[in-house]
């Protein structure tokens, strides 16, 4: 039995998870929208899910708790990585980019729990909600492009069973 750890709208996050949560061991699986309509991507709201064994959900939770990017708020680890520098500042290093191996140095405004070079947090596979206004605004173009339509269509059909 499967049990979902992660649930997104947008597909491309759900991906992300799942490929994290594999590169760490567990065995999941992507369910869900397979494609959004390539006009209207957002007017479709189903959510891909991302579901790990019944066995792995605790540990699948935990590991996603854990390693959610937190970048504001936190303080470089204090380590100086002798005669590293970082690249940007050409100061002493007090951390490595978790995910590129960068050096970076007190002064990097990217320091985060775990610890990112800029390059890295610039990257787009970090998880981000939607706008709220994209959403209304393809719920309105739905309404007022393809609500008559469909409104022209029913009325003309009861006005055939009428006859």
């Amino acid at each position: 039995m499967l049990r979902t750890v992660f649930k997104s709208p947008v597909r491309a996050e759900a991906e992300l998870i799942r490929a994290r949560l594999e590169g760490a061991g567990f065995h999941p699986a992507l369910t869900g929208a397979a494609q959004h309509s390539s006009l209207m991507p957002m007017l479709l709201e189903v959510e891909s899910e991302v579901a790990v064994p019944e066995g792995e959900y605790a540990d699948a939770e935990e590991f996603l708790t854990e390693s959610r990017l937190q970048l504001e708020g936190t303080q470089a680890s204090g380590e100086i990585v002798e005669g590293s520098v970082c690249p940007v500042h050409e100061k002493p290093a007090v951390a490595v980019c978790d995910r590129c191996g960068t050096f970076l140095c007190a002064q990097c405004g990217s320091l985060g729990s775990p610890p990112l070079c800029e390059e890295c947090v610039m990257r787009h596979d970090v998880p981000r909600e939607r706008p709220r206004w994209v959403t209304n605004v393809a719920r309105l173009w739905f309404l007022f492009w393809v609500g008559p339509p469909i409104i022209g269509a029913i009325a003309l059909l009861l006005y055939w069973l009428r006859r």
